[in-house]
């Protein structure tokens, strides 16, 4: 009887203290008790990989470089120079992201933005000069190996963490456990979509270089007179020709003035002189 009792007793200190340790725990396995312990800590704790992850992940890539280029050039003929331009950036498998033709009245001036590869970049440029004579060329690089690096071993720990949360979704016994699952999986997916979609980005504008091409009418200059005697002539003849029509002009002015003078000026002449007498 004795021995039952003891028993008994000390099997209720077990259970106290079994429960005891229960309510103080934290980890996945309180907040999901029918699952996997196992299991649930990788789900719930998807950075614990990222490291190694990391470090593969960047000992197979190849270098990630967005470039970029801005090209001036002085054409004939803009219209025509526009459509050659439009039909090469498409023949070299590119797009052309926008254009735009404008007009001071006199001359047209247009701008091309269009969407290369990558590979063909430079021969493209380069035969951007048979169109007419190119100004200026500005070649740019942005490495983003990096970055790129980053999101590849984000998106692989997150795709692997959402496989195992879904695996323990099956496992699932109650409804606290299933909406807790289900949380974390909603949460793991709307941040691998936002990953996956910067890392598309970042590989078309590794892909497809952007080439802005600023199209200007070729400018015709002056003619000027070489320096000489008869360089001389010319123009002291001109200036010449200048000062006798100056003087003319200047006579015609004077002349009105000159006529009501003497109509007023003549009598009051005539007039002191009879005085005098």
């Amino acid at each position: 009887m004795i021995r039952k009792t003891t028993w008994a007793l000390a099997a209720t200190a077990l259970t106290i203290l079994l429960a005891g340790c229960g309510s103080g725990s934290t980890g996945p396995d309180a907040a999901l008790g029918g699952i996997d312990p196992g299991l649930a800590t990788e789900a719930m704790a998807p950075e614990s990989a990222l490291g190694e992850t990391k470090q593969d992940t960047a000992a197979i890539s190849e270098p990630q470089v967005i470039r970029t280029a801005y090209v001036d050039i002085r054409v004939a003929d803009v219209g025509g120079a526009t459509s050659q331009l439009i039909a090469a950036a498409t023949a070299s498998g590119g797009t052309i992201e926008s254009q735009s033709v404008n007009s001071d009245g006199t001359s047209s001036y247009a701008n091309v933005i269009a969407r290369v590869p990558s590979d063909t970049l430079d021969a493209f440029v380069a035969d951007l000069a048979t169109f007419g004579t190119v100004i200026s060329v500005n070649i740019s690089a942005q490495d983003v190996t990096t970055q790129v690096v980053d999101l590849d071993a984000r998106i692989q720990v997150l795709q692997s963490s959402i496989e195992r949360l879904e695996v323990l979704q099956g496992q699932a016994t109650s409804v606290a456990d299933l909406v807790a699952v289900e949380s974390e999986l909603a949460g793991r997916q709307g941040e691998l979509d936002s990953l996956v979609g910067q890392r598309a980005y970042l590989g078309q504008q590794v892909a497809m270089s952007t080439v802005t091409v600023s199209i200007s009418p070729i400018t015709e200059l002056t003619s000027s007179t070489a320096p000489g005697f008869l360089a001389g002539l010319e123009n002291g003849w001109s200036a010449f020709l200048a000062l006798i029509a100056f003087l003319i002009t200047s006579a015609g002015f004077l002349v009105p003035f000159i006529i009501i003078g003497a109509i007023i000026v003549v009598p009051v002449i005539t007039i002191l002189i009879k005085r005098k007498k």
